[in-house]
């Protein structure tokens, strides 16, 4: 027997998604029901770290005590291929897992991460670059676990901290759902402009459980010495004052006045010294 089928809600296993306005055809023969059709995927935890996305080609079998659902998501308002999801789920043990395959968004003028998730709304704007990797979620009853890998390369952005250029790193997810990684996470910058331009940077960062950001160290060539920023922990989870503290060891300054263009003043000596730096809604600026 078959049909069709629209205005369907569910959810599978203890996957953290919720599926909605589904529609399509069935076909039920010899005990084994397949349905094809469109679904809307949204994140089922409050509040939601992503906007719904739309499938057009979901496929899902059950047969012989086994859900198998496969996907591809878009965003709904561009049509752009966010994921493809692949679910199984098996009934007799409550056992089962989700694949997310991300295999690449590029954000640009077409669209933006706050497109996709609130979480990076204030944080960071005018996105240029690429995103690709797997998130994977298992569960066994209530137990839930979650990792996952992405890449993000060649990226700019616009932060409060200033413009960045060449945002290159890996994250290594120990609980995708909550968003927290592993420690010790690296990434590569190629320049970031507070106010005066850093090139080349390597800055070594986790993150935390409640959308907190630790920088563990960043490191900078400055001015014929380095810059090294200080472990710091960043809350994201609403607007607060930014607090960075920069050490500079060996800044020539020669080299320091000769970059600011005055042709009529000279120095020279080697400086160390301590920057504590503040950035808010009005920009950065150096305290004490």
């Amino acid at each position: 027997i078959s049909g069709l089928f629209a205005g369907a809600d569910g959810t599978i296993g203890n996957v953290p998604l919720k599926l909605s306005d589904a529609s399509g055809k069935w076909h039920f023969y010899n005990s084994d029901l397949t349905i094809d059709g469109g679904v809307t995927v949204a994140d089922a935890i409050a509040p939601a770290k992503f906007y719904p996305l739309r499938s057009d080609n979901m496929h899902f079998t059950l047969a012989k005590g086994m859900i198998r659902a496969t996907g591809t998501l878009r965003h709904p308002a561009s049509g752009t291929r966010i994921a493809e999801v692949t679910i199984d789920h098996n009934l007799d043990s409550a056992k089962g897992h989700a694949l997310l395959d991300v295999p690449g968004i590029h954000f640009g003028q077409g669209l933006q991460p706050e497109e996709l998730t609130r979480l990076t709304e204030g944080v960071i704007a005018l996105v240029t670059g690429d995103l690709s990797g797997q998130g994977r979620i298992a569960w066994a009853g209530r137990s839930v676990k979650s990792t996952g890998e992405f890449n993000v390369r060649d990226t700019n952005l616009a932060a409060r901290f200033g413009p960045v250029t060449g945002l290159n790193t890996t994250v290594r997810f120990t609980d995708l759902l909550g968003l927290v990684t592993a420690p010790d996470q690296v990434a590569t910058v190629g320049t970031i402009n507070p106010g005066i331009l850093v090139s080349d940077g390597v800055v070594h960062y986790s993150l935390l459980p409640g959308r907190l950001i630790r920088v563990e160290r960043g490191e900078w060539p400055f001015m014929g010495g380095r810059l090294i920023l200080q472990d710091t922990t960043l809350d994201f989870n609403r607007p607060t004052t930014k607090k960075l503290t920069f050490e500079v060891v060996g800044l020539d300054a020669k080299t320091f006045v000769d970059s600011m263009g005055f042709k009529e003043i000279g120095a020279t000596g080697v400086f160390d010294g301590f920057l504590p730096m503040e950035f808010d809604e009005s920009g950065g600026r150096i305290v004490g």
